[in-house]
């Protein structure tokens, strides 16, 4: 049985000389690991499409659960993110988060759109590595199913103040009124104070169509809040940290 999918290389485990397995995040299935005879060998047919975070048109062989690459043609290659290892490893960070959330045997197609807009614009290099990192952290953890509550606050539905607070464990939005009257409740170690720009940066990348999602600039001060809220909202729903993400903060610290 021949499947035809499009789908981008986020993960790859070599066997022998030649060959390896794939993780191939596809718009019909998700996730599907696949075996790729060949595609390490200097000149192999599919080593171009089947290259790391290359997004390619896949022709599939299924044979019961397993999957074997028949053909492939490349569509977008994203290897020029490689020339950077800060690039490279925030890279391997996005792979690792899709291969831990993704799920297969489903339609992944809005997904999959979001991820290569992603890639082309940590490629392209002309936004901000942290802006990247917190855009895509905040839309994908909200895409898989952990929307925030973002529209007003949880208490008196306040749509937005001068002063807002947003609760990573809770995912809701307190006033500072309401805050105040809750903490006793609710605690307040996990809570981040958010201005007005950053509760429409949050509301924006949250709910906005995907085309827009790197259209908009924020000030560096509102940006690193942003960046704080959204790896710490992504870890909080998710319950696990990330040894690629361990190695991004440790490259960019010491670049």
């Amino acid at each position: 049985m021949l499947i035809t999918l499009n789908g981008i290389v986020v993960g790859e485990r070599v066997i022998g000389e030649n060959s390896c397995f794939l993780d191939i995040f596809t718009d019909k299935l998700g996730i599907v690991e696949v075996m790729a005879h060949g595609v390490k060998k200097i000149g192999g047919k599919n080593s171009g499409a089947a290259s790391l975070f290359s997004y390619s048109k896949f022709c599939l062989k299924k044979s019961g659960s397993k999957y074997t690459i028949n053909s492939s043609e490349p569509i977008c290659s994203f290897y020029d993110i490689c020339k950077s290892i800060e690039g490279l490893s925030l890279a391997s960070y996005f792979a690792e988060i899709i291969r831990y959330c993704a799920t297969s045997e489903e339609d992944h197609t809005e997904l999959l759109r979001f991820v290569c807009m992603t890639y082309y614009h940590l490629q392209k290099g002309k936004l901000s590595l942290q802006f990247i990192k917190a855009v895509f952290e905040f839309r994908f953890i909200t895409h898989i199913g952990f929307m925030p509550d973002l529209r007003a606050c949880k208490e008196c539905i306040c749509y937005d103040s001068d002063e807002m607070y947003f609760l990573p464990d809770e995912g809701a939005l307190y006033c500072s009124d309401c805050y105040e009257e809750c903490r006793g409740d609710i605690g307040e170690a996990n809570a981040f104070l958010l201005n007005p720009t950053v509760l429409h940066t949050l509301r924006y990348v949250a709910y906005s169509d995907i085309e827009k999602l790197y259209r908009f600039s924020v000030s560096e001060q509102n940006e690193r809040i942003f960046s704080a809220i959204a790896e710490f909202y992504l870890l909080t729903q998710l319950g696990r940290g990330f040894k690629t993400l361990d190695y991004y903060k440790n490259i960019s610290f010491n670049l």
